[in-house]
């Protein structure tokens, strides 16, 4: 996963990311995107506040498609052929995606409520709020995956701050190995282990995930390696760096 650290101090930004950081990016790149998402269908919405018509359309014919991807997934995706004339007697006949209730409810022949664009007729929507409704769904989705994002910086810098705390204000000590922990995890279909230690005071401890070949070296039982105590746990030296004025190799054990 990464290297071990030296004897200079890891700096804060770094044990962020080793401490799992670098995976917030993924909820907050959704809700990036969702957001854009959002806007748009709200400023389409006010365009059909600003300019739509209100009309109704003949329902010509309905159809699905089937797709199914590598996985085996299967999307459907129902599609009603419309109809209708302009205000300026214009014929526009259209497809358009629905969702599968209303696909179900609506048959060939049926005259349906409609609104379209004065200056793009060919863009509809079936409902007076269908934008704007689509807009709040996706704000609300948007404002979930902001929280999970907030939670999942809050509790990952708090980790990372707790062991640059133990690193320059805890006890320096030395802790025993017991072995590795295969943590199940892998990472570039590599499994993923931790460090495991007892400390001078019988509790039990672990690092931060790593491959097997970066551990391997502190690995056998009775080893003795260094940690800096916090309030809560203690942090080996191999995951956060050695406090500054303890620089020599042979203290990370």
């Amino acid at each position: 996963m990464t290297k071990l650290a030296g004897n200079t101090p890891v700096p804060f930004w770094k044990l962020f990311k080793r401490m799992g950081g670098f995976w917030t990016l993924i909820p907050l790149v959704v809700t990036l995107l969702l957001t854009i998402m959002s806007n748009s269908e709200e400023n389409t919405a006010r365009l059909f506040a600003t300019e739509g018509i209100a009309t109704t359309a003949q329902v010509q014919d309905k159809y699905y498609t089937r797709d199914t991807d590598s996985d085996g997934d299967v999307d459907v995706t129902y599609y009603l052929a419309l109809s209708f004339t302009t205000h300026a007697e214009r014929r526009m006949e259209i497809v358009t995606s629905v969702n599968q209730a209303r696909y179900n409810r609506t048959d060939p022949g049926t005259t349906i409520p409609l609104w379209y664009l004065e200056s793009t007729p060919d863009r509809v929507q079936l409902s007076q709020t269908e934008h704007a409704d689509i807009s709040n769904v996706l704000r609300w989705i948007a404002l979930g995956f902001g929280l999970v994002t907030l939670a999942g910086i809050w509790f990952t810098a708090r980790w990372a701050v707790a062991a640059v705390r133990a690193r320059r204000y805890g006890a320096r000590e030395t802790a025993e190995v017991t072995g590795l922990i295969n943590t199940g995890t892998e990472v570039n279909d590599r499994p993923m282990y931790r460090l495991g230690w007892r400390e001078q005071s019988g509790r039990e401890g672990r690092s931060l995930m790593n491959r097997e070949s970066e551990l391997q070296p502190y690995a056998r039982p009775g080893t003795q390696i260094i940690v800096y105590q916090g309030i809560k746990r203690a942090f080996w030296t191999g995951d956060i760096g050695e406090r500054k004025g303890f620089a020599d190799a042979e203290d990370r054990g």
